[in-house]
Order: C-alpha cells, then structure tokens, then sequence
C-alpha cells in the first residue's frame, strides 16, 4: 500500500505486483484485465492496425501458389472475377425500361424466376463483397434484356401556318423594296411606293389576326390553368416577379 500525500488531499493507490499479464495487444503491449486492453485499442487505433494486417494477411492467402495434386502444377488462385456479370458504371446514364403494367402478373412472374436463375448462375460461389457490387446490375441488365429499353421520342418544332409563312414572304419583299426605293429614280420611286404600300396593308392585316389568334389561345390556356387550380391561378396573378439581386450595405 502506498500513500501518496498532497498539501490539500491524500490520495490512495494500491498495486498489485503479482497479477499476471494476459491479455496482449497487437502493439506489443499487455494487460491485466480485458477491459484495460479494450480502451488501450481505442485510444491508441491498435484495432484499425488489426483490421488492415488481417485484410493483408487474406489477400496474401489468396494469392499464394498452391499445389493440392503432385501431377497437376501450380496456378495461382485470385479472386472470382467473371467475364459475364454485367458492369456498368455509375457515371453512364442508363436507358430507362418499358416495364409492363402491374396488372400482368404473369409477365413480372416470368421476370422475377429469370433474375433468381441468373443470380444463381453467376453468383453462386462469389464473396459478400462481389454480390454488392454486381447484384443491381445483373437485375437491370435482365430487365433490359427481357423488355427492352423505352423508345425516346424526339420533339418535332412546331410548324408554321399558312398565315405566318406568308407574313414571312411579305416581311422579305418589303425589305427588298426598301432597298430599290432607295436606289431608284423620282420616277420609279411611287410606283414602288404604292407596292410597298399594298404589302403593308396585308402584312398588317394578317397581323392583327395572328395577334387575335395568340389572345384566343392564351385565353383558353387560362381558363383550363384556373378550373384546374383556381388558388394556384390566383396567387400567380398577385405575385410579383422576381428579378435582379439584392444589394444591402452594412451599417
């Protein structure tokens, strides 16, 4: 027993001498009690250095040459990895499935026993860690296999009336009319003038009903926009735009 006396405590410590040391850690380190083991490896990261010398250690296992018959020689033996499990890496945007309804029962039946023989067949005898890996792909790969990818559908631009290619027919002669009054003499300019005139009074014409067409659209897309959501149509009415930024000094 020893007595360890200080000018405002008197602490006690007692040592036992003959207890055995039978717990060791990797470190090299040994201690009376496992739980005086078990915080010397959390403090100290003794059990990361476990796990990697252990990964080590399976590895170099794996690796090794071996010789189970006399006749037959050596070959190394590495981790499974097959040719035929699909990979497709994460970064490659996959087609999306023309999966069928789910009211055929049949079909997603059929789906589900081909997923099951092909997960058996390829992944039968492989590690935990290569089914992770390879499990999604497989199923997506027959999904694909059995439906088929869905068919992307490019969006054609609207085409154009007749109205509005003949306002852009107009549009051009006025331009090139401009451009021979300019050039022309004082006796060709009015008849030009009166030309240039006549196109006018057309392309007005045709705009002004383009103009009342659009109203008559934009009119109609209101009315099923607010019998569809008449709250959601009125807060659009009174909500201010938003625009720019927001510039505050400090004071």
């Amino acid at each position: 027993m020893l007595t360890e006396t200080t000018p405002r405590t008197t602490r006690t410590r007692t040592t036992n001498v003959g207890l055995e040391m039978d717990y060791s850690c990797i470190c090299g380190r040994r201690f009376a009690t496992e739980r005086g083991m078990k915080i010397h490896r959390t403090k100290m990261g003794c059990l990361n250095m476990s796990s990697q010398q252990q990964r080590t250690a399976i590895a170099d296992k794996t690796l090794e040459n071996q010789s189970q018959v006399q006749n037959h020689s050596a070959k190394e033996i590495q981790a499974e990895n097959r040719d035929d499990v699909p990979r497709h890496p994460s970064s490659d945007k996959r087609h999306k499935i023309n999966f069928p309804p789910a009211s055929s029962g049949k079909q997603w039946k059929d789906l589900d026993s081909k997923i099951v023989l092909k997960i058996e067949s390829l992944l039968g005898k492989s590690t935990l860690e290569h089914k992770l890996a390879t499990f999604g792909d497989i199923v997506y790969q027959t999904c694909l296999d059995t439906f088929w990818a869905k068919q992307t559908q490019t969006k054609c631009p609207p085409q154009r009336s007749r109205r509005q290619l003949e306002m852009d027919t107009l549009r051009k002669q006025k331009r090139k009319l401009k451009k021979q009054i300019r050039a022309a003499s004082s006796e060709e300019t009015n008849g030009l003038l009166v030309i240039w005139r006549q196109l006018k009074a057309r392309h007005s014409a045709l705009s002004r009903a383009e103009s009342a067409r659009k109203k008559r659209s934009q009119k109609r897309k209101n009315q099923e926009r607010f019998i569809r959501d008449p709250f959601q149509f009125a807060r659009q009415l009174f909500q201010q735009p938003k625009s720019g930024t927001l510039t505050v000094e400090r004071d």
